[in-house]
């Protein structure tokens, strides 16, 4: 099978995220997303799990935990700075993900107790 294109890719990392059982609480959250990632661009991308050459492979990786930082507007949650996203994790294992050039909401899933976070209060 072809590789498929990065665009491909993330809706079917979204879709298969979306798609899963919610998480419990943020490391649950964060396993899920690393996961769910990694499976995708193992099966789809064509590029062998090399983050040294993350700049230049084409493979889309998971957000790395020296990019962390609190996020003042939704206390007990991490937001992770990627390549052109913001991924939020709350404290319930609620995972969000936003297109920062477009402001675009790509996902905002809830955690086991159903609950959304509250994207909304985000600057910006």
């Amino acid at each position: 099978m072809p590789p498929k294109e990065k665009s491909e890719r993330l809706a079917i990392f979204l879709q298969r995220l979306g798609d899963a059982a919610p998480a419990q609480d943020h490391d649950e959250a964060y396993q899920l997303l690393s996961d769910t990632l990694n499976n995708v661009e193992d099966q789809f991308s064509g590029v062998p799990a090399n983050f040294l050459n993350w700049e230049s492979d084409g493979r889309m990786y998971p957000p790395q935990e020296d990019r962390a930082r609190a996020c003042p507007e939704l206390p007990g949650t991490t937001v992770y700075r990627s390549a052109g996203h913001h991924t939020y994790i709350g404290a319930r294992g609620e995972i969000a993900i936003l297109h920062i050039s477009s402001g675009k909401i790509l996902l905002n899933k809830a955690g086991a107790d159903g609950i959304l976070l509250e994207l909304t209060k985000l600057d910006g």
